[in-house]
C-alpha cells in the first residue's frame, strides 16, 4: 500500500540551492576580511547557518558569527534565495503524489524566511501541508531530529506511516532516530553510493511508493 506521508529535505533534495548559496559565503567572508578555512564547496549545504559559518570562518567568536549570520541574511534573503532552481522532474512527480492524496511535508535546517520564498517562487506553496525549518518553533527542538519529531507530533502522524526523503547521512540518522524509513536521493550533496540509493530520479518516488 502506498504510504500516505512523505517528509522531505528541501536543500539537495528538492530544490539546488548551493550555487546561490556558495556565492553568499563567499561575499560574507569578503566583507568581513576573512579567508574560508576549508573548501566553499557542496559540502557546507545542509547544516544550519551559523554551523557552517564557523566552519567556514574557522571561529568560535559569538560576536563574529552573529554579524557573519546578519550579513548573509541580508544578502540572501533579499535576492539570492529566488536564484534557487527545483530539481528535474520534481514538481511534476510532487504535483502527482499531492493529486494521489499523499500528505506532503518539508524538515529543513535552512531558515524559514529563505524557504518560503523560495516555495513561493516556484508556485509550490500549496503542496506541503507543513514546512519546518530551523527556527520555526524556536526553544521546541535544536536540531532535525527534534524537528522531525515535532512535525509527526503536530501532524498527527505516527512514524510508521512516514517515509522522510534526504540527501545527506545526517537526515537518515535523523529519521531513524524517530523511526521514520529514510530514503536517500543519488542527487544532492551527500553522495550516497550507488548501492545504499534507491532513488535515482523524482519518478522513482512513485515507482517504489506503491510497494513501500
Amino acid at each position: 500500500m502506498m504510504k500516505q506521508h512523505l517528509l522531505f529535505d528541501f536543500d539537495g533534495t528538492l530544490v539546488d540551492s548551493a550555487p546561490a548559496v556558495l556565492a553568499c559565503f563567499s561575499r560574507v567572508l569578503q566583507a568581513h576580511d576573512l579567508q574560508a578555512v576549508c573548501a566553499v564547496d557542496d559540502s557546507l549545504i545542509g547544516p544550519p547557518l551559523r554551523q557552517t559559518l564557523a566552519t567556514l570562518s574557522g571561529s568560535s567568536d559569538v560576536q563574529l558569527l552573529d554579524a557573519m549570520s546578519a550579513t548573509f541574511k541580508t544578502l540572501y534573503d533579499q535576492q539570492a534565495c529566488l536564484e534557487t532552481v527545483a530539481y528535474a522532474g520534481c514538481q511534476a512527480v510532487l504535483r502527482q503524489l499531492r493529486a494521489q492524496g499523499v500528505r506532503l511535508y518539508i524538515a529543513t535546517n535552512k531558515r524559514h524566511l529563505p524557504t518560503s520564498r523560495i516555495l513561493a517562487a516556484l508556485g509550490w506553496e500549496d503542496l506541503f501541508d507543513l514546512v519546518y525549518a530551523s527556527d520555526s518553533h524556536p526553544g521546541r527542538y535544536q536540531d532535525k531530529t527534534g524537528m522531525i519529531a515535532a512535525l509527526l507530533e503536530d501532524a498527527g502522524v505516527a512514524p510508521q506511516d512516514a517515509i522522510y526523503i534526504g540527501d545527506t547521512a545526517a537526515d537518515g540518522r535523523a529519521a531513524a532516530a524517530n523511526g521514520v524509513q529514510f530514503w536517500p536521493v543519488s542527487w544532492g550533496y551527500g553522495h550516497f553510493a550507488s548501492v545504499e540509493c534507491p532513488l535515482g530520479s523524482p519518478q522513482q518516488w512513485l515507482e517504489r511508493l506503491v510497494s513501500a
